[in-house]
């Protein structure tokens, strides 16, 4: 009777990036974590160092996600990370051991406690009684991986090492996201370097190569590594297993790696100016009238003692590779993605009302999110995402003093005077992922467009009675992958240019939209593709 040999063994190193705030929940609160009494939500952390963490289960999980998406399901994810007990047939294994990853802050940074809120897409303010304090990691934070790929047999080494390859794709790729709320912008990451060393473990240098170290040392070699090793990991491979003289290994593994993906996605591009338009009709490029926005924050630095609010500045990444890290001011994440929530609810139900149908609120929680409709029910999440925290280019910071003014006599009223810190000016730009989507879901985003590019009724921010959180879209593309090859729609030249032949793609969206919105789903009706509720 033949038994199978020792194997093969793969030690995989990897550098990992984050690009916005993340927070990585804990199951439960530790007494290591600081600021006890302030913190609802707190980071996990090892329990012996009180180091924030992010656990090996949760990497392996963003690891089977990413493989699932990419290969069509999970049955593929199961054949690297093993499965259950299901329907009789025995359970398999996980290929893939993984090892929890410990956070490395940016110099000079430690770990922030932010502010959350829920804001009502209805009114633009955070609703009552949902707002919070969470720890987070800031952009600049750096987990190093570990991971250890076990391959039985020859034969079995071309397909495990292609699953891993396509689960470490995604997070190489944008839209990566790690951690809570990644639907407003947070957790956003990138594998910026890979490392891998095949062991083959009948050999009695490579046997004891990875037995006869300890786990320090171990991990210290495979950070080693990392120094000059590419971004892609499917080129790491690529290189130790023409070294070991499996060629034809190689070229299978870059063959499967660089297919084409095949999934259905859209990506909104927004250029957002802080700012009106001097005349909404004109077509671009056409003269800005700077407005003033109050993302709001507390003060830091030399300005606590200064000014009672601040417009929020955060991390921000400028080289994912080394690191390097720098303060700017940001658009918001949960005010931009309810402004922009607010727009398109206001669309459908104008819509509804115009075409005598009932609204398809179900399919709108679809796409858009919604509310727990009931105490046993959960809240359905979006599959409308922001990508990354938009980042304020241009523009300068103002000081800004108000006074609140008695109605009656109209003179100021004592102890009522507040300094603000704002942003005037400056633009920023704003990815929204749309998965799967449908041909009414496109229309919609088209429809929020026109309504940013030519007069922007709706505000973001604090002071919108003053005037306050006015912007403008000055470019909008939507870019939709799938079968075919990219398809790139100017929705801004669409809005002006209502002739051209981005208008017109944008006119088959908005007809299904109709259809949808007056709820005609006879024969006629134009099949829409993509998620359905």
């Amino acid at each position: 009777m033949n038994t199978p040999g020792p194997g093969v063994l793969w030690e995989v190193a990897g550098r990992w990036c984050l690009l916005s705030d993340t927070h990585i929940g804990a199951a439960q609160a530790v007494p290591r974590h600081a600021a006890q009494s302030d913190v609802d939500l707190y980071l996990d952390r090892d329990p012996r160092t009180g180091a924030p963490r992010l656990r090996a289960t949760t990497l392996a999980g963003l690891l089977r996600h990413s493989l699932a998406a990419r290969t069509g399901g999970p049955g593929r994810a199961g054949e690297l990370f093993g499965t259950a007990e299901d329907d009789g047939t025995a359970p398999r294994a996980s290929a893939l051991e993984v090892d929890d990853a410990f956070a490395r802050l940016p110099e000079g940074t430690g770990v922030a406690v932010r502010t959350g809120t829920r804001v009502d897409p209805a009114s633009g303010t955070v609703l009552p009684g949902l707002l919070w304090q969470w720890e987070v990691l800031p952009a600049g934070t750096v987990f190093v991986v570990h991971l250890r790929l076990r391959v039985p047999a020859p034969a079995d080494e071309a397909r495990l090492l292609t699953l891993l390859a396509l689960a470490a794709e995604g997070v190489g790729g944008a839209g990566a996201r790690l951690g809570g709320r990644t639907g407003r912008g947070h957790g956003a990451v990138r594998a910026t370097h890979w490392a891998a060393r095949r062991l083959d473990l009948g050999d009695e240098h490579d046997w004891f190569a990875h037995h006869g170290v300890s786990w320090r040392e171990r991990w210290q070699a495979g950070e080693d590594a990392l120094a000059d090793a590419p971004a892609d990991l499917a080129d790491t491979l690529g290189r130790e297993l023409r070294a070991a003289g499996r060629t034809g290994t190689a070229a299978h593994v870059a063959a499967r790696v660089a297919a084409p993906d095949r999934r259905r996605r859209a990506e909104l591009r927004l250029t957002l100016a802080v700012g009106e338009r001097e005349d909404p009709l004109a077509p671009p490029p056409d003269a800005l009238r700077p407005g003033l926005l109050s993302v709001g924050d507390v003060p830091a630095g030399d300005r606590l003692g200064e000014t009672d609010r601040a417009h929020r500045w955060r991390p921000v990444v400028e080289d994912p590779d080394k690191g390097e890290v720098r303060m700017a001011p940001v658009l918001g994440d949960t005010a931009l993605f309810a402004l922009v929530k607010r727009i398109a609810a206001r669309t459908v139900r104008d819509a509804a009302q115009a075409l005598g149908g009932a609204g398809p609120q179900d399919w709108f929680g679809h796409w858009w999110g919604a509310d727990t409709p009931g105490r046993d029910a959960a809240p359905r999440p979006s599959r409308v995402r922001l990508r990354e925290v938009p980042v304020i280019t241009g523009g300068a910071p103002v000081t800004a003093t108000r006074m609140a003014v008695d109605p009656l006599f109209g003179d100021s009223v004592d102890g009522r005077l507040f300094t603000h810190d704002l942003q005037c000016g400056g633009t920023a730009e704003a990815v929204f992922d749309v998965e799967d989507p449908d041909d009414a879901v496109l229309g919609l985003c088209a429809l929020v467009v026109r309504d940013l590019a030519t007069v922007p009724f709706d505000t973001l921010g604090a002071g919108s009675g003053v005037g306050h959180g006015r912007v403008s879209a000055v470019g909008a593309e939507l870019v939709s992958y799938g079968e075919g090859p990219r398809r790139r729609v100017d929705l801004v030249a669409a809005v002006f240019a209502p002739d051209g032949p981005d208008a017109e793609a944008v006119r088959e969206w908005v007809a299904a939209l109709r259809l949808l919105v007056s709820g005609d789903t006879g024969p006629e009706a134009p099949r829409r593709e993509g998620g359905r509720p």
